[in-house]
């Protein structure tokens, strides 16, 4: 299990020194929490909870949580999720509540700050375990870890870390609300950290240890619709260590969120 910390209240601190900021996690390790066993029958076990407490269609619960995962942490578009687990869309809502009500899925909700435009409402359906993603979405250990399967990779990272700040949320120090943006005009952040003056931080996570410029592409975009109210942009990667990269931008390690 990963341990619970406090990357926001760290993120606001002037003691934060990027370069500082250091881990022994590589891709393998990372990739480790994706391959635990025993998923299938977790997910055995969880189908069975939810019948009873719900007398739900097994078969059709099993369809739903392989449509959630098809990509996983994708927005909860009912319309998708039902035609995909081959059910009517007004029957999907039963069982995307009582997944959530089993702590089987996060619901990661859209942005709200003042500087967002147009932006989508609805939530992101996170998995609260990332090896149940891995395993529902089929994608091998082996193939994530190479170069053709990091695009397979960013998503399940993303999850994990979106599932970390929303667990982190009710105990952090500092007052926040956590989300994801993305706006009808193209502009989308992974993950946004609302604060209660109306100043956020932003956050994107990549499978890449090395910072390229194209990481901050959506951040810089964020600072400037902020202005004053930008706190920060943060790319979080497979680096062993934290970088500065400019102004009020940086990376850290994605274990960082939880070390």
């Amino acid at each position: 299990m990963l341990v619970p910390a406090d990357l926001v209240a760290r993120l606001g601190s002037r003691a934060l020194v990027p370069g500082e900021v250091r881990t022994d996690w590589e891709v393998p390790d990372y990739l480790g929490l994706l391959a635990r066993d025993g998923v299938a029958a977790e997910l055995d076990d969880v189908v069975r909870r939810a019948r009873a407490l719900r007398r739900l269609d097994p078969d059709r619960m099993r369809a739903v949580l392989s449509a959630l995962a098809d990509p996983p942490a994708a927005e909860l578009n009912k319309a998708r999720i039902a035609a995909a687990a081959g059910l009517p869309v007004t029957s999907l809502s039963p069982y995307v509540d009582l997944l959530v009500r089993l702590g089987v899925l996060d619901l990661l909700p859209g942005c709200r700050a003042a500087v967002a435009k147009r932006a989508i409402g609805r939530p992101q359906a996170v998995f609260a375990d990332p090896a149940v993603a891995r395993h529902l979405a089929g994608d091998p250990v082996s193939l994530l870890g190479e170069l053709a399967g990091r695009r397979r990779l960013q998503p399940l990272l993303r999850g994990m870390v979106a599932v970390e700040l929303l667990r982190q949320r009710d105990t952090s120090a500092v007052e926040h609300r956590v989300s994801y943006l993305r706006e009808r005009n193209g502009l989308e952040v992974d993950l946004v950290v609302e604060l209660p003056d109306d100043s956020l931080f932003g956050i994107e996570v990549r499978t890449a240890a090395a910072l390229r410029p194209h990481q901050f592409t959506a951040l810089h975009a964020l600072a400037r619709r902020a202005g004053g109210r930008f706190r920060g942009g943060v790319v979080l990667n497979t680096a062993a260590r934290g970088h500065r990269y400019g102004p009020r931008m940086w990376s850290l390690p994605i274990a960082a969120v939880w070390e």
